[in-house]
């Protein structure tokens, strides 16, 4: 599994590394952390260049910084316990 942790919204270069790994044909998890938890659907599609889909990218955030910044946004939440597994497993981990 290849991982995208991002935890600056509106980061290009983070959004730029995960499209060139879907146009490789790889299917990364990306995973929101810090101020990147209040990206909307919106926001993604626009940094990506395309439509988002838990097919196409699996997008997850951080349940602490969701909670403090408040974010309402759709994505899967995660703890500090199951993001330090997705880390622990990944092939690649890409920060950002």
């Amino acid at each position: 599994m290849e991982l995208h942790l991002i935890s600056r919204a509106g980061d290009h270069r983070g959004w730029q590394s995960v499209a060139y790994s879907l146009a490789g044909g790889r299917r990364p998890v990306v995973v929101l952390a810090g101020e990147a938890v209040s990206e909307t659907e919106p926001s993604v599609r626009g940094l990506l260049g395309h439509s988002v889909s838990q097919e196409v990218v699996p997008i997850l955030a951080v349940h602490a910084d969701a909670a403090v910044r408040l974010a309402t946004e759709r994505w899967a939440l995660v703890d500090y316990e199951a993001l330090l597994s997705l880390l622990l497993s990944a092939d690649v981990v890409v920060a950002w």
